[in-house]
């Protein structure tokens, strides 16, 4: 059973956590106006009712690397084909969707072999997948990542990421050479993107010193991205849909960024295909997805809408594996940690 949605003071850590993901509690505490106690507490209480998390992502994905995945199912067979996909870890998302298919992943490999072998040999050889139909990203022009709570005002958030700013160059500043990213930390991080060093220390039987060093080159790596998450019944922005859009090669670059300005829109994907832009929206009402509509129809006439679904359910997200109240109850690492 799905929890009562945050309240405003814990909206507004989630949305400064949006921002930046690992931040110290005594410096969030002068701009949220409460004491690092406080927060610690506020944002314990968050993870423990499933109603927000930070994890270790992917960077954006590249060419035969990642993809948007619409599938269809046998009759009766879509819970069968969730709990055989939800433990694979090239199949990083999972959505139960309306229309002409009944779910699309998001899937991301390590390499183009790989994402070639799990495409056709995986996806397909299941027995209750009816139809397999397969979009090859081929740039993320914005991610669910960069999409914000809107409960900070624009003061409150410039204030964080500058703090952010600072403490990524002092934490690339400790290295004389490029760092490289440990799969085991990342994996730690994949489950829990504040793990402490303690926390390092202990999952992997290390010392303090050596787990502090290893967490930093890590996180200093630039190997992935650590994005702080919550289900979308708990953002106040319930109603998910997925547009599949067709635009001229010349004007993708102006519309990808114009639709990413869009407060609505989590996610916009150039991709290889009949439609070639694919965009998430998170909205506060079914209505809005009219009106949305209507606001890309006039502002973006270049636009062809070839197709749109609503999300039903969410059943892993970046990992996350979700149960039918689209509550957390473990994580399966992407491919890459």
């Amino acid at each position: 059973m799905q929890e009562k949605t945050p309240t405003e003071d814990e909206l507004r850590l989630i949305h400064a956590l949006q921002v930046w993901p690992r931040a110290p509690w005594s410096q969030l505490g002068p701009i949220l106006d409460a004491d690092p106690v406080t927060l610690a507490r506020r944002w314990s209480g968050l993870t423990e009712r499933g109603m927000a998390w930070v994890t270790a992502q992917p960077p954006m994905f590249e060419t035969a690397r990642g993809a948007i995945v619409e599938v269809e199912c046998v009759a009766g067979s879509i819970d069968t084909v969730i709990t055989e996909l939800s433990q694979d870890s090239e199949c990083m998302s999972i959505d139960v969707a309306s229309g002409g298919r009944d779910l699309i992943l998001t899937v991301g490999c390590h390499d183009p072999t790989a994402f070639k072998r799990y495409v056709v040999s995986r996806i397909a050889s299941i027995p209750d997948v009816r139809t397999v139909r397969t979009h090859p990203i081929v740039t993320t022009i914005s991610g669910a990542s960069q999409w914000r709570l809107r409960a900070l005002d624009a003061d409150e958030a410039s204030a964080i990421d500058a703090a952010r700013h600072r403490d990524a160059a002092r934490l690339s500043a400790m290295f004389t050479r490029p760092p490289v990213a440990e799969r085991d930390i990342v994996s730690i991080l994949s489950r829990d993107g504040r793990a402490t060093t303690r926390t390092v220390a202990e999952a992997l039987g290390i010392s303090t010193r050596r787990a502090r060093e290893r967490l930093s080159a890590t996180l200093a790596s630039g190997a992935f991205e650590l994005r702080t998450d919550m289900p979308r019944w708990a953002s106040g922005y319930p109603v998910c849909a997925w547009y599949f859009l067709r635009v001229s090669a010349a004007q993708m670059v102006r519309v990808g960024a114009n639709l990413s300005g869009l407060p609505a829109v989590r996610t916009v994907l150039s991709v290889a295909g009949p439609a070639n832009l694919l965009v998430s929206v998170w909205l506060r009402e079914l209505s809005d997805v009219e009106g949305l509509e209507a606001v890309v129809e006039q502002k973006l006439p270049a636009v062809s809408i070839l197709d749109r679904c609503l999300v039903l359910g969410v059943r892993k997200r970046m990992g996350r594996v979700f149960d039918e109240d689209e509550l957390p109850m473990h994580v399966v690492p992407w491919s890459g940690a």
